[in-house]
Formats: structure tokens, sequence, C-alpha cells
């Protein structure tokens, strides 16, 4: 991307009222983040037609700039080629991480699972636009469905090296994800789990605890397993004083080799 262009989306971006833009004017975000000044002129057109499609059809709800900076650094700091994704939603991450896998030349690299026909049809429809059906697969299919992680398996050609839990945010559900999805994680392999801070909790429909309890459960029950969560104790929509700025939280599980 030229500098010019850089500078003109970056401006865009912090001068838009939209909520979805709030981290664009944060202080000290006067820059366009690594997660798009690594995308090519074509890639970060189709990201600006995919946000003006999802806030026409109200779609909005995708991650935030530093969960998704995270997965970028890690994913490709580290060369990780296996990813899956429990819970696409309207595709924002699935483009994003399928951009980076098809700059490191992989070839079915994410496997995505999405209970929501319309939802799912609507994020295949521009993963097709953006060139990357043989990079990431979409598919109508609850994560919990005993055969999905052999389908995750067979598409990716091994054990993922990454799985990535954004779904339902109800504690039930969770922590049955992370038991399931847990074994078939490759030996040193993570499991990043969105929104485990106190003010996300809210975010689960049945007031049980949401993924933030799921992680403290299931943590307390793998004493061996390294687990850690940032954020976890923010009650509400602020980020001031938090060094990593995202106010629903993010967890590491990773799997010893």
């Amino acid at each position: 991307m030229s500098a010019p262009e850089t500078a003109r989306r970056s401006l865009a971006l912090s001068a838009s009222a939209e909520p979805r833009f709030w981290w664009h004017r944060l202080p000290r975000s006067n820059y366009v983040p690594p997660i798009f000044a690594s995308l090519s002129d074509d890639e970060w057109q189709l990201m600006e037609d995919w946000f003006a499609e999802t806030t026409r059809q109200n779609l909005i709800g995708e991650c935030v700039v530093p969960i998704m900076s995270l997965l970028h650094g890690v994913v490709m700091g580290s060369g990780i080629q296996r990813i899956v994704q429990l819970g696409t939603h309207a595709g924002y991450s699935s483009l994003l991480l399928g951009f980076y896998l098809r700059q490191m030349h992989a070839r079915h690299g994410f496997f995505c699972f999405e209970i929501d026909e319309p939802l799912c049809r609507f994020a295949r429809e521009w993963l097709e636009r953006a060139g990357l059906a043989e990079v990431v697969r979409v598919e109508l299919r609850s994560s919990l469905d005993p055969a999905s992680p052999g389908l995750a398996r067979d598409y990716l050609g091994g054990a993922p090296e990454l799985v990535f839990l954004d779904s339902s945010h109800e504690y039930r559900q969770t922590l049955n994800e992370i038991e399931a999805w847990y074994p078939a994680l490759a030996a040193g392999g993570l499991i990043v789990l969105h929104d485990t801070s106190e003010f996300a909790a809210s975010f689960d429909v049945t007031g049980e605890g949401g993924v933030r309890r799921a992680l403290q459960e299931w943590r307390k029950s793998h004493p061996e397993v390294e687990v850690i969560s940032l954020n976890h104790n923010v009650p509400a929509m602020e980020t001031p004083g938090m060094v990593y700025q995202d106010f629903c939280g993010v967890g590491l599980i990773q799997k010893p080799v």
C-alpha cells in the first residue's frame, strides 16, 4: 500500500463516528495498524466494501484491532498455517487471516465453523470475492459436532496449531468447546479465546458467567497447562490504564509439547 493511500485510510478511520472504529480514535492511534497496513490496495478496498455492506445490513460484531493484532503477530511471526475458528459471524477475521495466510503461501490454512446459515452464506460470498476459496473454508456446522475436529484436521492436513474461540459467549458452550478442541490441538498449539473479561461476561444470554467463568473453571481443573487471561477483571467498556487496549479481554491456552 502506498504511503499517501495509507495516510488517507488512517484519517478516514479516525474521523469516522461509527462505534465500531473506536480504536482509531484513541490517543496514539493516529496510524494504520499492521493488520491493515500489510494489505494490498485490492485487499484494503475489499475490506472497505465489507465494512460498508455490514453497516448497511447491521451485521456489526467483528473482532477489535487489539485481538486481531495479537492474532496477526502470532500467526505471521511464527508461520502458523493450520488455524480453526469457532464462530465466524460475517467473516471479518476470516478475511483478514485469509489474507495473511495467502501472503504466507498457505493453502487450506483456515477452517471456520458457523451455525447461522445466512451468516455462513454471507461470509462464503465475501471469501470467494476476495479470492480466498483455496485458503479458507467456512463450514455450516456446530463446532461441538463430534465430526467437527476430524473435518478440520482433514482440510488443514494436520492438527490445528491455533484455535480461535469466538462463538456463543455462553459459559456452558465455551467450556464444552475448550474440552472438545483441546485434545484436537497440536502439541505446543494455542487456543485463543476472545471476551474473557468481567465486562464481556454480560454477553452470555444465559447469565451464567460467559467465557470468563468457563476459562477460570477449565484452568482450575488443568493446573498443568499454561493459561493466561488479559483484562479479565475489567468491569466496563473502558480502556484507560490498560496496556492491552481491549476491554473484552483475551485468554491464551498453550498445550504442552
